[in-house]
């Protein structure tokens, strides 16, 4: 249940509000006053054998094949990559407990877990199935109703233009289309987040049904090539090339 604050000059969403952001306006309030009792708690990622909307929405079907059968090389992060990710961490669940003070989503709504299965519906077979964690699913934003919000930390390099960074573009689109459909919503934004100054922003995405669908297309061709031990080849990954013209990225703010 979402904590109930008195209202004050603070909460008033009405008076002094700059209409820039449905949501970083909030935030920039709410961050005027000390925040009080926060925790950061770490708990690594279980791991699964499902899709993902983070990491598994835009590799071709070859090297989604190859990650399902393990065939990958495995990435060594390094403490200060592993240090980076952490910051990211501590500024989801920092953000989280912002929208909830604010009476902006419900705790339920906190790391809400999606799920979309395919195949037997009496079993969830391996790769049969796709998962993820909205940061916020459901946040209601006055005025403008429910959205689903993504928090990504950025280096102030990739911070300062007035755009998602080219390298994660479709990546972010993609993962925050599949969030929509997970908690079948129609709206989304991303909130990016300064390191280095805390500064925030966000870009705000409509539903793209034609991506989603050709995503689990994607998704379900690959769980056919596991179950007859096909590794997709180059013409394989062709077929999934109109993918990359769906993409539209954010509206305009």
């Amino acid at each position: 249940m979402a904590i109930k604050f008195p209202k004050s000059e603070k909460y008033n969403f009405t008076r002094n509000l700059v209409k820039r952001y449905k949501l970083v306006d909030h935030l920039d309030r709410y961050f005027g006053d000390e925040v009080e009792e926060f925790q950061f708690i770490y708990e690594p990622k279980k791991k699964d054998d499902a899709w993902h909307p983070s990491g598994h929405c835009t590799p071709p079907p070859s090297v989604l094949y190859d990650i399902a059968t393990g065939n990958v090389e495995h990435k060594e992060w390094g403490s200060k990559m592993l240090r980076t990710f952490m910051v990211g961490h501590f500024w989801h669940q920092l953000l989280q407990k912002a929208v909830v003070d604010l009476g902006l989503a419900e705790e339920s709504a906190i790391e809400r877990q999606g799920v979309r299965t395919w195949g037997d519906p009496m079993t969830r077979a391996p790769y049969h199935w796709a998962t993820g964690a909205g940061d916020v699913a459901p946040c209601s934003l006055p005025g403008h109703g429910d959205y689903i919000i993504d928090f990504k930390t950025m280096s102030s390099f990739q911070f300062k233009p007035n755009k998602v960074p080219d390298w994660a573009a479709n990546k972010y689109e993609a993962q925050i289309n599949i969030y929509m459909d997970f908690f079948d919503l129609e709206h989304g934004l991303i909130v990016a987040i300064n390191k280095d100054d805390s500064e925030m922003k966000e870009f705000e995405y409509v539903r793209n049904q034609p991506l989603v669908d050709a995503i689990y297309d994607k998704w379900k061709f690959v769980s056919e090539c596991l179950e007859i031990e096909h590794r997709p080849e180059a013409e394989d990954d062709a077929m999934f090339d109109y993918i990359d013209e769906l993409f539209t990225g954010p509206i305009a703010q």
